[in-house]
């Protein structure tokens, strides 16, 4: 028999064909051979890879988007707003100026006021159980946004 179907091969017989017939194959030119060899490669050099002109999906849950690649800044600049836990709120007798107590993933402790700079964002607002930051985030555009983030004393996180 001269024609036989991929599932005739069995798996793993290496054929990229839907069907391998001698009598198809040979009405084939030599050029149309060519041509449908380097259209299979050019599709198969794009399997896996993203429509550019599409939007990328939003991360799925548990995705650490924030979480940056390689050292961070030394002190309280190299915060990042994800990773910190508010552990206190101090009130200057003096002025009145709240001052958060936050710690990072290494359990050290930070000292921040208003308008401080972070890695990610700066203090807008500390009152007597939270601290507002306003965070620089990449929206689904490409486009750098920014957000407000809360944390809160006794949270939890």
């Amino acid at each position: 028999m001269a024609a036989a179907t991929k599932a005739d091969e069995g798996p793993g017989s290496g054929s990229g064909t839907e069907t391998t017939s001698g009598a198809v194959n040979a009405s084939r030119s030599k050029k149309e051979r060519r041509i449908i060899a380097a259209e299979r490669a050019r599709v198969s050099a794009f399997r896996g890879k993203r429509d550019p002109f599409k939007v990328p999906p939003p991360p799925g849950p548990g995705a650490k988007v924030d979480m940056p690649v390689g050292p961070l800044p030394p002190g309280s600049k190299g915060l990042v707003i994800g990773a910190i836990q508010l552990k206190g709120i101090v009130r200057e007798d003096d002025t009145n100026k709240m001052i958060a107590v936050v710690t990072n993933r290494a359990n050290l402790a930070y000292f921040l006021h208003v308008h401080d700079q972070v890695y990610n964002g700066v203090v807008q607002k500390i009152t007597p159980d939270s601290v507002y930051f306003e965070q620089d985030v990449l929206d689904a555009d490409g486009k750098f946004a920014r957000r407000e983030v809360v944390l809160k004393l006794n949270s939890g996180r």
